[in-house]
């Protein structure tokens, strides 16, 4: 097991207060490759089609995460990446 999938076990059974930016960009690059960006250090953006499918990501499929103080990631916006990729492996998607 790679150290996304620990990571996403994890932060499924108990949501951080925070998470260190690294280990949030090793989570995107397993569940979300070529999905996202990060222009600056303040904000880092996932893009999926597959999630335009959910109320909550629509109209454009997108997930807004800030970066605070460029080195961590809310506990919220943790839940939420956690929830898109619960959603997308419901629905057979391989990310």
């Amino acid at each position: 097991m790679g150290k996304a999938q620990k990571l996403f076990e994890l932060w499924a059974d108990t949501i951080p207060k925070e998470a260190r930016i690294q280990d949030v960009k090793t989570f995107l690059n397993n569940y979300f490759p070529d999905m996202w960006d990060q222009k600056g250090s303040s904000h880092m953006v996932v893009r999926c089609e597959a999630l335009k499918e959910f109320p909550d990501y629509q109209p454009y499929g997108e997930i807004s995460v800030p970066v605070k103080g460029g080195q961590k990631v809310k506990g919220f916006y943790i839940k939420q990446l956690i929830k898109a990729v619960q959603l997308l492996q419901e629905l057979g998607d391989p990310s």
